[in-house]
Order: C-alpha cells, then structure tokens, then sequence
C-alpha cells in the first residue's frame, strides 16, 4: 500500500470530502468498504490519503458497528497498513520498562553492517564460491540454482544429515525405508551396496565443502561494523545495566557496539584463556549468544573455549597479516578448535556443550523482562524452541508485552496467529510492529521519540 497525496483519484477525493461531513456510522462504513475495495488502491497504482487514518481512529467504534463482521477484519487490516508502526507502540515508554532484545539475522542487515538475511545468505555464499575454481562447489552451487534452493538451512540440514546416514548404515536402510518403501526392491539395496564406497567418499566431500562455506560466511560476517540500530541498543543498555540481549547472529557487531561504549558486558561464557571481569557489585549488560560467535573457538577433545580479541582479529585479518582461522590448533591438548558456532539447520537440538547453559539465561532474560524487542527475527521453523520460550514467558507475565520490528508485516501476523493458537484467551494486541529499517526505527524508539510524537500529535488535535 502506497500513502501520499499526489496520486488521489476523482473519486477517492470525493469520498474523503464525504467522510469529513457528519455521517451517520452505516454511512460512513460504507464510505471505507468503497475505499478499501477499491482495485486501485489494492494494487497501489492509487495512493492512500493518510488523513483517512485519523478519521477511522476518531469513528472507530460507531464504524464498525456499521460493518458487517466479515468486513471489519479487511478495514482493520487496511488501516494497520497505512502505518509503519502500530497505535500501542507510541504509549510504550523503553525508559521506564524493564527490556530485553532479541536479535535475529536483519538487525544486522542495516548499513554498514550489510550482512544477508538467511535467505539472502546461501546464493551471496555460492556467488562467490564459484571464484575459487573448485569443481566440488561449483557443482554443488549449479545444483543449488537449477533446483531453486536458496536457503543455507535446507542445504546445511541436508549435509548434516547426509553425512550422519553415511556413517550409520543401518539408519540410511531405515531413512531409505520410511521415505521409498513402495518402490524397495532388493534391486535397489544390492545397488546401494556397490555404491556404498560412492557414499562414504561423500563424507570427505561434505566436510570440505562444509569448511569452505563456513570460511566464506566468516569472511563476509568478520569485517561488519555495527550500524545505527546496534549503538541504539548499545546506548540504551548503558543507561539501563539490567537489560539483556538475546541474539542469533555470529557478528559481532553488538559486541562491537557495546565495546563502544564505556562500560562493561557478560557474555555469561567461562573462556579457558579469560577470566570473567563481572564485579558483584556492578551490574553488567548480558550479550546472549545463543547460537555461538566469530570470536569463540571450541575444542572437542579437551572441551576448552577459547575468546579472542574480536578487534585484533578483524584488523589481523583485513590488514592480511594472519587469516581467519577456520580450523586451528588447541594450545592445551593439540587437537582442533574450531569456530563455535551453531549451524544454521532446521534442527537445532545438537547444540555445542559449552552454549546448552546460554538457553537458560535466554529463557531468564524474557521471563523478567516488561518488554521484549524483537529485531530482525523472522520466527522461522528452525528457530522454534526460541518461539516457544517467548510464548512461555508471555503466557507466565500477562502484563508482558511484545515489539516487533520488522518491514514484513507478515512476521507480526504469523506470531499473532501462532500465540493465539497456543495461549488461551491471548491478547493480540500485546504484540505491536514498528515497520521499516531497524537502524533508522530503533534509535527513535529507545529514545522515546515516538511516545513525543504521540504527545505532539495529541496535543494538536486538542488544539
């Protein structure tokens, strides 16, 4: 939908003049059932005037008495479009309530940041795969794009699969069971085990490739600066030490950002290599990293996790003078560390040990928080147990209220539907949207100048 005053038609003006007269509330419904008919405005070929708002909230009861039940839905829906933001965000005061964030992969999509979403990740990743001259990856990228596959989810979830089936002979017979049992025949199975040594070849094929993925997501997430959302978090977090972040991402643009600023954070991590700082005394903002980070590597066999200086590495590694290291050696056993990072895989139940402690915090941070902030969050499948510990902690605080802010208005909707689904007697007005870029919306709503353009406007129209 397209709001403005340039692009009004005849009719829409005559309909506006219309609703400005004292009408009764039949006629003024049937005033807005025009207009939100109209084919259009419905395509945006026609702008919206926005005073249409401000008439639909002044007449709002009495226009929807008028309406037919079927019908009042569509115009609710119509004028929730119109703005960016919905009506209870300008009442909610950041200042005075108790926050915690969640940050998803488009908090930090904003510039400078400018790292894909989930599903713009997967084609930018095998873009610039295709520039290594490696066969395997170029197969793998020319399979991904035949077949449409463009979220690294599905591609990573299959790997994993794949390469657990591979090493499990007897659960790759049962997979292939359960999915073509109407098709087995002993044909089949015998041919399976002339290509058995095919199969476990492909286990060093997916390692690899898999390694070469992660080299590249690292190279593309490792020189991301924090852009205006993540400072906004950062300020507001320095003027409120109880609040907590909950984020997905491996950046460490939030780290950065609070790093900015002079005061300390907890990541809650024990690190063999650092001790924590945290002062009794001193309460600290918590940097949740559900799903691990850039600069946290982990050792299998000694279970060490090692911190390293996030800004020494970006710097080492843009100045080219040590690379990224993707596999490393342990200083204490001499195994392997690796990055401790979750994959991104619709199955996230084989989290690395050292995180497991991190759910807990997560789920403590939304139980005591008066208000979550959403950023970039899309809800998906994948992230479900994260979903259900938001609905947990919105069904125990009633008075709990949630924001979400998003230019996909269709995020809003889904989690609305999923908690009425699941919460009895929900109300779905606890959870509101603050449409557009996350670095232009959060810095105005943790500031609290929306809650002064709320006054503002009251104060004209009671003038």
């Amino acid at each position: 939908m397209d709001v403005g005053t340039e692009r009004i038609s005849q009719d829409q003006g005559h309909l506006l003049e219309m609703a400005r007269k004292r009408l009764s509330p039949q006629d003024l419904g049937h005033v807005f059932r025009r207009l939100v008919e109209d084919d259009d405005i419905r395509t945006g070929q026609e702008q919206v005037h926005p005073e249409w708002e401000s008439i639909y909230r002044e007449h709002k009861q009495s226009i929807m008495r008028g309406l037919p039940t079927r019908f009042r839905r569509d115009l609710s829906d119509f004028i929730a479009k119109m703005s960016p933001n919905d009506p209870g965000v300008g009442e909610l005061d950041p200042a005075s309530s108790k926050v915690s964030f969640l940050l998803g992969a488009g908090a930090s999509k904003p510039a400078p940041s400018n790292i894909p979403t989930v599903m713009e990740l997967l084609p930018d990743l095998l873009t610039r795969a295709r520039r290594l001259d490696r066969e395997d990856v170029a197969k793998l990228a020319d399979f991904c794009e035949r077949r449409k596959i463009t979220n690294i989810e599905d591609l990573l979830t299959a790997a994993h699969l794949a390469t657990f089936c591979s090493r499990n002979p007897t659960v790759l017979k049962l997979v292939e069971f359960l999915l073509y049992r109407a098709q087995e025949t002993e044909d089949r199975l015998s041919r399976h085990r002339r290509d058995e040594r095919v199969d476990l070849s492909s286990v060093a094929f997916l390692q690899d490739t898999l390694q070469v993925l992660f080299g590249l997501l690292s190279s593309k997430m490792l020189p991301a600066k924090p852009n205006a959302g993540h400072k906004a978090i950062a300020q507001y977090a320095k003027a409120h030490t109880k609040s907590q972040i909950v984020t997905t991402n491996y950046d460490c643009c939030m780290d950065l950002a609070l790093g900015e600023e002079p005061k300390d954070f907890d990541y809650g991590m024990e690190f063999a290599n650092a001790q924590r700082t945290r002062i009794a005394d001193k309460p600290t903002t918590r940097l949740i990293k559900l799903h691990g980070s850039l600069n946290w590597f982990y050792c299998e066999t000694c279970q060490d996790v090692q911190l390293t200086n996030i800004k020494k590495t970006v710097e080492s590694f843009l100045n080219d003078e040590v690379p990224y290291p993707v596999i490393a050696v342990c200083r204490s056993c001499h195994g392997q560390r690796r990055g401790l990072l979750v994959p991104p895989l619709a199955m996230k139940f084989d989290m690395a040990p050292p995180l497991t402690g991190l759910l807990r915090d997560a789920h403590n941070a939304f139980q005591n928080a008066d208000l979550i902030v959403v950023v970039g969050f899309s809800f998906s499948e994948a992230d479900l147990y994260i979903s259900r510990m938001l609905s947990k902690s919105m069904q125990t605080s009633e008075g709990q209220k949630l924001v979400v802010i998003d230019p996909n208005r269709d995020v809003v909707e889904k989690v609305r539907r999923k908690y009425e689904a699941s919460i009895p007697d929900f109300d779905r007005d606890r959870i509101m949207r603050i449409g557009g870029d996350c670095a232009e919306q959060l810095p105005e709503f943790l500031s609290g100048q929306l809650i002064r353009k709320v006054e503002e406007v009251s104060a004209a129209s009671a003038s």
